[in-house]
């Protein structure tokens, strides 16, 4: 890395040289990446994926000829669809924990465009009124202790994949303590009213795109603030899902 003053200009010999000393590794593998990729093809390849069916709303694997996941078919969500890449376990994990608590920020670009990827090769339905993307936004004190809000990187990346605006439509009034094993009427207490939309919408279909989906407590009420603000269907995207955050 330059050190914080501007780096000296160098000649293209000596930055071949430079390219030569110090290949961009893979972040998983450590392997030969292609130009300056965080991860190679093959790590990419890798990752935890749903296998087969996923619930038609929820977008976890399930069982084939299974349409809805346990939790969707008792209880209803706030959402259109919700999808992600995979389980929150393996290189998705990694990755992602990574992005979220040791800067290494370069890793949102793949994410985000597995993201893209993803959510177009659903029916183009799924996307069709979708005006916008966003993000479920940061709680105040963690962003200014880590400088950055992964969810929001990640999301930023994915519009520009998908050719769309990316709007921070949604402020977080409060801090929210951890929702991981909570009893499912306290969770739902602890989130209620806890985003607020900075303005008004008018139909328009929203992606709201966060890091990990753990309880599915903090991604339906940024949902809910969405649709009280008067924005039209709302779908979600994420790199993880958490199974035991659907099965309590």
């Amino acid at each position: 890395m330059w050190p914080s003053s501007s780096p000296p200009e160098a000649s293209p010999i000596a930055a071949g040289l430079v390219g030569l000393l110090f290949r961009p590794r893979c972040f998983l593998c450590d392997g030969p990446v292609v130009g300056l990729a965080p991860l190679c093809g093959a790590c990419l390849a890798d990752l935890p994926r749903w296998g087969g069916a996923v619930c038609a709303v929820c977008g976890v694997g399930t069982a084939e000829g299974v349409d809805l996941c346990r939790a969707c078919a008792v209880e209803g969500r706030p959402y259109t669809w919700a999808r992600s890449l995979g389980p929150y376990e393996g290189g998705l994990r990694v990755l992602v924990q990574a992005l979220k608590y040791e800067g290494e920020r370069a890793l949102a670009r793949p994410l985000g465009r597995l993201l893209a990827r993803l959510i177009s090769g659903q029916s183009s339905s799924a996307i069709s009124a979708v005006r916008c993307v966003t993000c479920v936004p940061p709680d105040p004190a963690r962003l200014r202790a880590r400088g950055y809000h992964a969810a929001e990187l990640i999301a930023r990346e994915t519009a520009r994949a998908l050719g769309l605006p990316f709007r921070s439509l949604l402020v977080k009034v409060r801090a929210s303590p951890p929702q991981v094993g909570r009893p499912r009427e306290e969770r739902g207490r602890a989130m209620r009213d806890l985003f607020r939309a900075r303005r008004l919408g008018h139909g328009e279909g929203v992606l709201l795109v966060d890091d990990v989906i753990t309880t599915g407590a903090t991604v339906a009420e940024a949902v809910r603030a969405l649709l009280i603000a008067g924005f039209g269907d709302v779908g979600v995207l994420a790199c993880a899902q958490a199974l035991s955050g659907w099965e309590g």
